[in-house]
């Protein structure tokens, strides 16, 4: 059995992905603060694409957009990491 073989045996098995959508710095005293209806604003620009980690590891960008009243992500530019696209899954 080859590498990718081996690897097709678990491409079933749930692995947690994440969409960065910015970050900020608060004060505790800001975090005391908070309350419903605030609104928080990140350093990431608007319109800007955002970045999709797997194993705290970039593996794509994309933007959002919305999807039965959901926030989802529409893939642009698929990471040159040779670690993440070098898998049997035919990304490349």
């Amino acid at each position: 059995m080859n590498a990718s073989q081996a690897l097709q045996r678990f491409e079933d098995l749930p692995f947690p992905a994440e969409v960065e959508l910015g970050s900020l710095v608060m004060t505790i005293g800001e975090i005391f603060e908070l309350r419903e209806g605030a609104v928080l604003r990140t350093d990431h620009p608007a319109g800007a694409p955002v970045a999709l980690q797997v194993g705290g590891v970039d593996l794509a960008a994309g933007d959002i957009v919305i999807v039965d009243d959901s926030l989802s992500i529409r893939i642009t530019r698929l990471s040159d990491n040779s670690k993440a696209s070098s898998g049997g899954n035919g990304i490349s």
